[in-house]
């Protein structure tokens, strides 16, 4: 399954020796030889299937070969060579006519199906396998005569890769579990039969099992036995062991139970340990290297002088080991199961087929370089390849779910062939090895004396210092962790099966029971949220509850970059304050576009980190925040709603002066659709005007979450000095350069002094409604402590049951600090959030996410940017941890990626980072994939929900000036489209225009100028298009014939029935058949549905989406020959256009909610302008501004931007949110329906 140099086949003697003995093969045995090969043009990794099973083929990442075995295929027969593998359970083959065949890689053979008399398809276009390196095969499934070792299996299922870039193909003889299914059906019966089940079918063995070993070890050839063993070919006892079953009782891959493994040199015996034993390995055919725990490779590496290369990514070793007398000894099943002995020239590998690289500094200078057979992985269940199965003899029984193993004789000469003799049957010859139940006792892990060491080097060295700069820079902290990934299937038993098969698997073993402790230590991925708790460290609870991931969000110009300055400020991570709009020439850090500091907006979210230290009962502690800063604009909403999606908590800004405002409402709706928990701060109280009071009283009415404030401002408007915190019930105060310094006192001014108490005691009635214990004290009359009114509120907050109010001004650099603190009090940390995933193998049932960093990784991508360096991806990591050059799955696809480089986000600074623990932000380099993307580590079906993604309200059509910037504005439109989910790009299929859509006026003028600037890229925009739609307002009844002939067959269809609005309610169309007496057959009703659907993409009036509306077909005729699904389909449109004007077509048209604020002197001059352009809804005035809250239509707000500048002498601002749909004014509508009747007839006259 690896990337194999090409190779022609060549059968040696050993093979002709191998029919002789296949002759010997009793009945109930069938013989088949296999040779150790280097496959041509195998794809790299080969490591999981996409669809819906999994493959169970673990791979390393070296291409060095595997069994493969030769057959006859079809009637009469044709030679082919398949790689042999007892991962998976497919048969397939290249079909003779594929590219990859007709350019001569098919050098092991192909298929042509046209030559054989027996060939049937079976599953027209199902069979496709697709691997994560992007290589695949497809086409057909088919059934034909399949012939191995002079037996025939009369009609074997096989795979038929007519568009393959595989040049060879496969024969899986592993549980049946792991096929494919005929049908894309995920039933059970849909299973077909692979190799060996077919052979029991066929009567040609006895049971679901073979053996399997290697004659010669250098030529690397061997044998495999279905259905029986060869006595003759192992030395001492053949001792059976268990196979255990996946989480769920499955048994998916043939995992065993590695209980011990010695070091053995002529200097000395050495015990090797691990804290995984016993450790839960794979027996896998199908690849190479051997993969095992960190720690005991860790001192398999220092026994035999291997060390770790950066720069190749592997384990090496100096290939004079190769010669070594050492070896190990690989203990299984308990202190009294069997051993296999395992020498270093199995171990010690070429690198290459030309020649080797050498050692070019170090004690091995000079040396030629070798790869080691035994890697590092990081979680179970872990693997051992060829590297030790090309020295065991192994029997794999199905049935029974047992292993049989022996060391190999390879000096042998004779042969016994033993057949199983029943179904049920057990390894022949085979005795059990005893006390299996005693594999779950974990040894104690200590570190070895290392007295094997050197007898394992020619050198007298164990080769672990001076490290060689260019073939092994890296210490084996630095390792690169290569995951060997578990291969548990989705849940589908492989117990039911038809006769024979059923017998087998299903009454055999379906009902075995796996002890809890075996269940917890030989399946890692299967640890449940309440076992991680359990087993997380003091150290690990510590760091997680330091960790906090919050937003700032507000409305916009409420001073969220502001407050966001001075977080970093003061936290230490800039040295100096700098404004927004950039007054000093610099601009704040989080602006880091040349746009915002020009507008003074944010329009990307910008994330950074800091530390903030806290003094807790007299304790410095350190909190670690992850912060992203987001817009306020309703135009780059999507940046709010994904922050949103990955964040614990957040902090919402309000402004003194305005309270709540219309994008503060959107955030709150943003904040409640994720259960995201805030604190509020009101900004701006330096403001004339300022009143805290009317915030607070704001949030509990208009976003209707209970509120109270947790602090008194200390004098108003410029004479602001602090805030008197209500809990504690003292004074601070800012004082020094910026306000770095904090004064302390528990002196509360007299004037403000009744106003504290009260306030306080409404904190307390507050969070007495919300919060149990405080109600029973509240009730019992008792004061609560500072301690337990923290605590309430902590509860309270983390509940989404209340936020606490705190105050002060970014800008005068005064109350960041307590807001600062109580971030850290009240927000939650990773752990106090409930983070599901849902299960695809369950049927998408939720599964709680721990932010634990030992469990297998899951995580996020919410966010993408284009970059000098590549593709950056900011992703949150939701359990497990992630490392510099791991590889991780995404889940959409199952495609594999390497993470090289991990980065801390500072703005647009980034600062690398080895690795990302649970519970944390970061961004990674190198990773191609979409925003909302779920990757995992290979062992867990888990995905994510996405965020949402709000549709588009305007478009517009553009082009680039000049032809010659055609692929400039073609890569700007894609990196735009990748980054933003609410920009999109279409072309129309009748202007042949390209039109871009968005959020709004200025989300759309951003995208133009940016492609100006970064690109470039001059553009004309053409006039911005309304997202309209179109509806009917009452029912009309249809009798409608299509009938046409045009030669041959023609179209024949009739229905009758009736449109009207939908009586549910809503925007979404309804079908509904009442067809009686089978007038229209069922076949044909489908196809009504769907013409009904394509008629609601483009409606008859404008050609816009038809929504509320429904479909009744009540009768209808039909012709012999000339009625289609496609005459259906047609006759259902055409009906539904023609019954459309007569059920009262209407266009509807987008009302936006429109919020405007402007100095009340203006208030006369937005009015006159609001008049014309829509319908009042609100009016607040303040002391010296006013805001206006308007339904407008959006067409009529193209440039409105302008005229508020005018009417307002550039102090009026506005914001716009899609509202709802509503009827077009009559006017507008026949003025848009005969524009595009216009539009049409011009298209048609060209």
């Amino acid at each position: 399954m690896k990337g194999y140099t090409s190779s022609a086949l060549l059968l040696g003697p050993a093979l002709l020796s191998q029919l002789a003995l296949a002759q010997q093969a009793p009945s109930g045995v069938v013989h088949w030889g296999i040779q150790k090969r280097h496959a041509p043009n195998a794809p790299n990794r080969l490591l999981r299937r996409a669809g819906p099973t999994h493959q169970a083929i673990l791979q390393n990442e070296q291409a060095r070969g595997g069994y493969f075995a030769t057959c006859a295929m079809g009637t009469p027969g044709q030679k082919v060579t398949l790689q042999l593998d007892t991962g998976s359970s497919d048969v397939w083959v290249p079909d003779s006519t594929a590219s990859i065949c007709n350019k001569g890689a098919c050098d092991l053979g192909s298929f042509d199906p046209s030559k054989s008399e027996t060939y049937t398809v079976v599953g027209q276009g199902e069979f496709d396998i697709s691997y994560v390196d992007g290589s695949s095969s497809k086409g057909d499934y088919f059934t034909d005569v399949f012939n191995i070792g002079g037996t025939t299996v009369s009609n074997l299922t096989m795979g038929l890769g007519a568009q393959t870039d595989i040049a060879y193909g496969l024969v899986g003889i592993g549980y049946a579990i792991n096929e494919a299914i005929v049908g894309n059906s995920h039933s059970l019966s849909s299973q077909y039969p692979n190799l060996p089940v077919a052979m029991v079918d066929d009567g040609l063995i006895n049971t679901i099992a073979y053996s399997l070993w290697l004659n010669d070890l250098d030529a690397g050839e061997g044998s495999i036995l279905f259905g029986g063993i060869d006595t003759k070919k192992y030395k001492g006892d053949l001792t059976r062991i268990r196979i255990y079953p996946s989480s769920n009782g499955y048994y998916f891959s043939f995992i065993v139970a590695l209980t011990s493994l010695q070091a053995i040199s002529p200097s000395g015996n050495d015990t090797l340990t691990s804290q995984e034993f016993p450790i839960p390995v794979v027996l896998d055919s199908g690849t190479t290297l051997s993969y095992l725990p960190q720690d005991i490779v860790d001192q398999i590496w220092q026994e035999v002088g291997a060390e770790y290369s950066d720069r190749l990514e592997l384990a090496v070793i100096p290939c004079s080991k190769k010669s070594s007398n050492g070896y190990f000894s690989f203990g299984f099943a308990g202190p009294d199961g069997p051993r296999i002995t395992v020498r270093m020239d199995e171990l010690v590998l070429d690198l290459t087929s030309g020649d080797p690289p050498k050692y070019t500094s170090g004690p091995n200078k000079g040396q030629d370089v070798c790869e080691f057979g035994i890697q590092n992985s990081t979680s179970a269940p872990y693997l051992l390849g060829d590297t030790f199965l090309r020295s065991a003899y192994v029997v794999y029984d199905l049935v029974n779910n047992e292993i049989g193993l022996a060391e190999t004789d390879f000096n042998s000469t004779e042969s016994n062939i033993v057949a199983f003799a029943s179904m049920s049957a057990t390894i022949p010859s085979a005795t059990q090895a005893p006390n299996q139940a005693a594999v779950t006792n974990r040894p104690v892990a200590t570190m070895p004396s290392f007295a094997a060491s050197s007898g394992f080097s020619d050198t007298g060295g164990s080769g672990n210092d001076g490290k060689d700069e260019n073939a092994s820079a890296g210490m084996p902290m630095k390792m690169r962790v290569i995951r060997a990934v578990a291969t548990l299937h989705a849940g589908r038993a492989a117990a039911v099966r038809q006769g024979v098969r059923s017998v087998g698997l299903g009454a055999c073993r379906a009902a075995v029971e796996t002890p809890l402790k075996q269940a917890k230590e030989l399946a890692a991925s299967n640890m449940t949220p309440e076992a991680a708790a359990a087993r997380m460290t003091p150290e690990e609870a510590k760091r997680l509850a330091r960790v906090r991931n919050i937003g700032i969000a507000a409305h916009i110009d409420s001073g969220k970059t502001t407050v966001t300055e001075r977080i970093l400020f003061y936290t230490g991570r800039v040295k100096a304050i700098h404004e927004v709009r950039g007054r000093d020439g610099v601009g704040a850090k989080m602006d880091s576009m040349e746009l915002e500091r020009e507008r003074g907006i944010t329009i990307q979210s910008a994330a950074t980190f800091a530390d903030w230290k806290k003094k807790e009962k007299g304790v410095e502690e350190t909190y670690h925040i992850n912060l992203i800063d987001t817009p306020g604009h309703i135009d780059f909403t999507i940046e709010v709603e994904r922050a949103m999606r990955v964040l614990d908590g957040a902090v919402m800004v309000l402004c003194a002066v305005s309270g709540v405002q219309s994008q503060t409402i959107t955030v709150d709706r943003q904040m409640k659709r994720y259960n995201v928990p805030r604190i509020s701060f009101v900004n701006k109280m330096d403001r004339m005007g300022a009143n805290p009071w009317k915030a607070v009283e704001q949030i509990n009415t208009k976003l209707k979450i209970p509120a109270a404030a947790i602090q008194v401002p200390i004098g108003s408007e410029k004479e602001l000095e602090g805030v008197v915190d209500l809990i504690d019930m003292k004074c601070i105060r800012n004082d020094g350069q910026r306000g770095v310094n904090l004064k302390i006192s528990k002196e509360i001014p007299p004037e403000i002094k009744e106003l504290c108490e009260q306030k306080r005691q409404e904190l307390i009635e507050k969070l007495a409604d919300v919060d149990d214990e405080i109600a029973e004290m509240f009730l019992e009359e008792q004061t609560p402590t500072p301690e337990q009114i923290k605590a309430a509120i902590r509860r309270a907050t983390i509940a989404c049951k209340f936020t606490p109010v705190l105050m002060g001004s970014a800008i005068a650099d005064k109350g960041v600090q307590p807001m600062l603190d109580a971030v850290c009090d009240y927000l939650p940390n990773p752990n106090d959030t409930d983070n599901t995933a849902l299960d695809r193998s369950k049927g998408e049932q939720p599964v709680k996410l721990v932010p634990y960093n030992s469990l297998p990784f899951v995580g996020l991508a919410f966010k993408l940017e284009e970059n000098p360096y590549g593709q950056l991806t900011y992703m949150r990591v939701y359990q497990g941890s992630l490392k510099k050059g791991a590889y991780l799955y995404n889940s959409r696809g199952n495609k594999k990626v390497r993470i090289p480089r991990i980065v801390r986000m500072h703005s647009n600074e980034m600062e690398d980072v080895n690795e990302i623990g649970a519970g944390e932000i970061c961004a990674v380099f190198g990773v191609d994939c979409a925003s909302g993307d779920t990757f995992t580590d290979g062992g867990l079906p888990y995905s994510l929900s996405s965020m949402y993604v709000p549709d588009a309200v305007m478009s517009l059509s553009i082009k680039p000036k000049r032809s010659s910037d055609a692929d400039a504005f073609s890569k700007a439109m894609n990196r735009f489209m990748r980054e933003d989910p609410t920009f999109r790009l279409h072309v129309d299929e009748e202007s042949e225009e390209t039109i871009i859509s968005g959020m709004g006026e200025l989300h759309l003028e951003i995208y133009v100028e940016r492609l100006r600037r970064e690109y470039k890229v001059e553009c004309e925009t053409g006039q911005p298009r309304v997202s309209y739609r179109e509806t009917i307002t009452q029912k009309a009844e249809f009798d409608y014939l299509l009938k046409r002939q045009s030669g041959g067959p023609g179209d024949y269809a009739r229905v009758v029935g009736w449109i009207e609005p939908n009586p549910n309610g809503g925007e979404d169309n309804h079908f509904e058949s009442r067809v009686v007496g089978g007038t229209i057959p069922d076949k044909y009703i489908s196809a009504c549905q769907k013409g009904f659907q394509e008629a609601c993409i483009k409606g008859p009036l404008l050609g816009h989406k038809v929504i509320g509306s429904s479909m009744v077909i009540t009768d209808g005729a039909t012709h012999v020959t000339d009625s289609s699904d496609y005459a259906f389909n047609l006759a259902a449109q055409m009906a539904f256009g023609k019954a459309f004007t007569a059920a009262g077509g209407q266009v509807l048209e987008p009302l936006m909610k429109t919020t405007i604020s402007a100095p009340a002197e203006f208030q006369g001059n937005i009015l006159m302008l609001m008049n014309k352009r829509g319908t009042i809804v609100d009016t607040e005035v303040g002391a010296d501004e006013f805001t206006m809250v308007a339904d407008c239509s959006l067409n009529a707000m193209f440039g409105f931007s302008t005229h508020l500048r005018a009417a307002t002498q550039g102090k009026g601002e506005f914001s716009m949110e899609f509202s709802h749909y509503a009827p077009a004014p009559p006017h507008l509508q026949k003025e848009l329906v005969q524009k595009y009747q216009k539009e049409l007839e011009a298209k048609r006259t060209k």
